[in-house]
Parts: structure tokens; sequence; C-alpha cells
């Protein structure tokens, strides 16, 4: 596939008019937000770095890197196996909604822009109830469907879960949009970090690790008040 158009397609499922649902999903933050336990830039950059670390770096963007290696190799029974892998290691009810919510989203608007024989299986997998459709394992998918290499594809899973994040925190917090754009200039860094990392890991080093955000997430559907669905 041409370079240009391998760019261009990751610009456009990184955009904020891609309409994959993230915007409704706060992951938690809300629940910090509301508790006063964010308040500022600093408390949003905090909050990026646990969740990147602690529930994406090993977990999340290892299964999008594996679910592209095997959307690759066009074997599909692989990726109903990863995706029933994640759906298990997801604690909570809203993490586990959300990413199912995200994930369906993309494939439903992707697989009617391209004609993709694998695209079209997984979209009767997850109408059939034999998959459910988890948004790392769809966007691994997706990316190898649509040509974008490895390094690109991890990027932009990453970027998109900071930039609905970062959109999440402006809402809330609230932020300046300048100060959103800065949270997500000073975590580019670790961004890469975590992509160069998921790349060489195994299924075997699949971790996560982070019991406040996975509480936070386990309230928000106590709160009086709420603006997003997890």
């Amino acid at each position: 596939m041409d370079k240009h158009i391998q760019i261009l397609n990751t610009l456009q499922i990184t955009d904020s008019l891609f309409p994959s649902g993230a915007f409704a999903h706060s992951f938690g933050l809300e629940t910090y937000v509301s508790e006063g336990l964010i308040k500022n830039r600093d408390g949003l950059i905090r909050f990026l770095t646990s969740y990147l670390t602690g529930m994406i770096g090993r977990c999340d963007a290892v299964f999008a890197r594996l679910s592209y290696e095997s959307a690759k190799n066009q074997d599909i029974a692989n990726i109903a196996r990863l995706d029933k892998l994640i759906h298990s290691m997801k604690l909570t009810r809203e993490m586990r909604e959300g990413s199912i919510h995200i994930g369906r989203q993309i494939i439903c608007v992707i697989g009617e822009m391209y004609k993709s024989d694998l695209l079209n299986m997984l979209l009767n997998m997850i109408k059939e109830k034999s998959m459910y459709g988890h948004h790392p394992v769809v966007s691994g998918a997706v990316s190898s469907v649509l040509g974008m290499d490895i390094e690109d594809a991890l990027l932009a899973y990453l970027y998109s879960n900071v930039s609905g994040l970062v959109a999440a925190g402006i809402r809330l917090i609230p932020l300046g949009h300048t100060d959103g754009q800065r949270v997500i200039n000073e975590i580019k860094p670790l961004l890469v970090r975590i992509a160069k990392e998921a790349e060489s890991l195994k299924e075997d080093d699949i971790s996560s690790f982070a019991p406040s955000i996975e509480i936070m997430s386990m309230r928000h559907e106590y709160l009086y008040t709420r603006l997003f669905k997890s």
C-alpha cells in the first residue's frame, strides 16, 4: 500500500471525528475528579501515566500487536482467542463494556468503508456472539487490514486512548484546550516507549496492575451525577 495512504489511514482512525464512541468513556477518570483527587493538568498526567503503564503497556498494547500479527496471517481463530483472553483480564464491568463498545464501533465503521473478508468474518462472529470485539484486538486487526506498519499501528492505538482521556479531562476538571495539548505533548515519550516495548513482549508477558483505577471504575456507576458511561 502507498505510504501516503498509510499515513492518512493512521490520521483518520485517530481523528476526533472518527466515530469510535470513545468520547463517552472516562475509564475511571470521572470518579477521581468527582472525589477531588484530580484537579489540574498535573493530576491528569499522573492518571494517564498510571493508566498507560498499569493497564495498557503490558496488556492492551500487547493484545493489539498479537491481533495485528494474527490478522496478517489470516488467523481468525487466534484473534477470537485473544479477544476472549483479554475479556477475562478486564476485571471491572465498565472497563469491559467500554472496551467492547469502542471496538465494535471501530470495526463496524471500517467494515463499511473497506472490503475485507477478515473484517467481515470478525463482524459476523461478533453478531453471532462468538466474539466480544474488544478495542485492542479490533484495533490490531483493523490496522493490519489498513496496511499500517506495526509501529504506526501501536502508536495510533496508544494515541487514541490518550486523546480520548484528555478530551474527557478537558470537560471534567475542567482544562483549557491548550492545556490538553500540553498534556498530550508531555506524554508522547511514554507512548513511544510503550509502543517499542509492546513490539517485543510475548503473550506470557501480558500483565495488568492498576488497582486504584479499577476501584474508581467500579465506584463510577454509583456517582450521584455522571457525564460518562465509564
